[in-house]
């Protein structure tokens, strides 16, 4: 999991609530990396978008933390892409060799680009914080079982739960408690805590608790 591909990039930008234009400007973009030699790995093109939730996030992970760089197209309202921020955040701090480029900062920041990871001005200027980031990561790293408060509209915490996902993948023996806010509350008016179980079988339970919920 640790060896990088050569030439390869993967590419966070938004999915599901991507309009033509922008799936047209994102295809431009992974050919304009294929024909300077990359490999460009592109969800909405590369990634099974049938499969499960969790498969979604296994082959997105893998191929995040596979590339030599990752390039962020940053949606303020994309929900996996601040998933997928999570797991580069987690695989730049732990390889620092790992180049993470943003969009606007190449394009608007002259100097921008001869930085080799765009993150700690991506989380200062818009997600909170960088060290504050850091230190959430390093209380995950320690955890043995790592707690998240999972609440859907907000996208911190995507960016938490794809921390926790990068985690499991490196470490198989962490385990995830996540906290869910989706209506499902005790008589206490506390939020009922579903699932502390490994992150997979997390996922998929989540999707099947999710579902009942819509109907």
């Amino acid at each position: 999991m640790e060896n990088k591909t050569e030439n390869s990039v993967f590419v966070i930008c938004s999915v599901r609530k991507a309009d033509e234009p922008t799936k047209m400007g994102l295809i431009a973009y992974k050919q304009k990396l294929e024909s300077e030699g990359h490999r460009c790995h592109l969800p909405h093109l590369d990634t099974n978008q049938s499969g499960s939730g969790y498969e979604i996030c296994v082959e997105n992970t893998t191929a995040n933390i596979a590339a030599k760089e990752t390039h962020i197209i940053y949606d303020a309202t994309s929900q996996g892409s601040h998933f997928d921020i999570g797991v580069v955040f987690v695989d730049a701090y732990l390889h620092p060799e790992k180049k993470v480029y943003v969009q606007e900062y190449m394009t608007n920041d002259p100097l921008g680009i001869s930085m080799a990871n765009h993150l700690p001005i991506l989380f200062d200027d818009k997600l909170g914080g960088y060290e504050a980031w850091v230190g959430r990561f390093h209380e995950m790293l320690q955890a043995k079982i790592i707690p998240i408060s999972y609440m859907p509209e907000v996208q911190i915490s995507h960016i938490a739960l794809g921390m926790a996902f990068a985690l499991y993948t490196f470490f198989a023996e962490k385990r995830i408690k996540v906290m869910y806010n989706g209506g499902i509350m005790d008589a206490n008016g506390q939020y009922f805590i579903l699932f502390e179980r490994s992150f997979g079988t997390m996922i998929i339970e989540w999707e099947e608790a999710q579902k009942k919920l819509d109907e």
